[in-house]
């Protein structure tokens, strides 16, 4: 079988069946052979955030001699892009080698049991995942988690350091509809009162830490003392604490509060500073207030939910005025349609809607566009154009009229859109 009749078949792997515990999923890792179980792993939980910080983290260890495994998800254009050892993707052949032999098992598995939980293509990947890792024993395995925590696969296996980057709401239908629901689900990661390190300083978050763990540190206390501050020449993020000054190659106040993690870790690992700073120089990582020109500028950042479009118009308004910013962006049905477009309203009078169609709880512009009337959602400055590659060329001409007021583009909404686009333009 080729790679892409594989790609073809493990995303057919869906399920929107509901999870009440991963014990299928811990019977299929025995059968597996218990691939990573005595390896050194860091578990990374968070609404936002994760991927930077898994990131910081594996380039950190890396640039200290270690060998490093890093699991994240989703990939912007190649599915490989999920699994990295030492800096590089899992081949082709890998995955499909790997696939086989978890496919195997979960057939094995599955034909013993009369009603069995059907797996989705994240917890298949999780375990070829495992299965390539167990072979390159690298020193440490960094793993950010899917979509919340407690019921996540990348949570069957043990962990030696969990942390959690913050809370907030997101995917309410599957995750609960409060904030002490979501942080009971992320701090499920916690095990065995294992150490936590969490960088936000949210009562509903500590609380639940609290209950899994007596072994927790409270980053932005303990680092109260940090000052961030941003070069908005470079678009970096200057981080000073004990101290010590690091150049962060991603650009954002937040970013630095991602980067205490890594930080911590580094400390616990008696890492020096000098090579933390090599770890953030050699660091890329894409769809985070990522510039992909600077003439005129189009930055692409996969700001999905209410407190990362927050977050993504904070970065913003660093940099441009109001009504200076035309947004391309498609928003997910799950998503909560209201408060991201009254907070992308206070900052532009231009946005491009495109379509998702073809994705998961994905839509196209005119479903989007009637969800937004059925909810009383202003469209008045919206343009809905599925094709992305048009409303590209038509946000193009705007910024390129003379006298004009735009002087940026920014996609957003998910890695979704962030793929399609580079697909297709980049």
């Amino acid at each position: 079988m080729d790679i892409n009749t594989i790609l073809n078949e493990l995303f057919n792997f869906r399920t929107k069946k509901r999870r009440e515990n991963i014990d299928d999923l811990k019977e299929i890792y025995a059968l597996l052979g218990f691939p990573c179980q005595n390896s050194k792993i860091i578990h990374v939980a968070g609404t936002n955030g994760k991927g930077s910080t898994v990131t910081f983290i594996e380039n950190i260890l890396f640039a200290n001699g270690f060998r490093v495994g890093k699991f994240t998800s989703p990939h912007i254009q190649k599915f490989n892009e999920r699994i990295i050892f030492n800096k590089q993707m899992i081949s082709d052949d890998e995955i499909i080698k790997y696939y086989q032999i978890a496919l195997e098992k979960i057939k094995k598995y599955s034909s013993k049991k009369e009603n069995p939980h059907p797996l989705n293509f994240f917890e298949i990947t999780f375990f070829i995942c495992l299965l390539f890792f167990n072979e390159k024993n690298p020193d440490f395995i960094v793993i950010e988690t899917g979509l919340g925590g407690r019921m996540d696969a990348t949570n069957l296996i043990n962990s030696d350091i969990a942390a959690i980057t913050n809370i907030s709401l997101e995917h309410t239908n599957i995750l609960g509809n409060s904030l002490k629901e979501i942080a009971f689900e992320k701090a499920g990661i916690i095990k065995k009162n294992e150490l936590c390190l969490f960088s936000q300083n949210l009562p509903e978050l500590i609380d639940a830490i609290n209950e899994r763990t007596e072994n927790s540190i409270n980053l932005i206390e303990k680092y109260h003392n940090m000052k961030v501050i941003l070069d908005k020449k470079n678009y970096k993020t200057i981080v000073t604490l004990n101290n010590s000054t690091f150049e962060i190659p991603l650009f954002g106040k937040f970013q630095a509060n991602n980067f205490l993690i890594a930080y911590e870790i580094a400390k616990i690992y008696n890492i020096e500073d000098k090579i933390i700073q090599k770890g953030l120089d050699d660091m890329k990582w894409i769809a985070r207030f990522e510039f992909f020109s600077k003439n005129p500028p189009v930055i692409l950042d996969a700001a999905h939910n209410e407190d990362s479009i927050k977050t993504l118009l904070e970065n913003l308004n660093e940099l441009y005025k109001k009504n200076e910013v035309i947004f391309i962006t498609s928003v997910l049905e799950t998503k909560d349609f209201k408060k991201i477009f009254e907070k992308l309203e206070t900052t532009t009078n231009k946005i491009f809607i495109t379509s998702l169609s073809g994705i998961t709880y994905g839509l196209n512009s005119e479903e989007i566009k009637s969800r937004m009337i059925k909810e009383n959602i202003p469209i008045h400055n919206i343009t809905f154009e599925n094709d992305i590659k048009i409303a590209y060329n038509k946000t193009l001409e705007l910024v390129n009229q003379k006298n004009t007021s735009y002087k940026a583009i920014v996609i957003c909404g998910s890695f979704y859109e962030i793929a399609k686009f580079k697909n297709l333009i980049g």
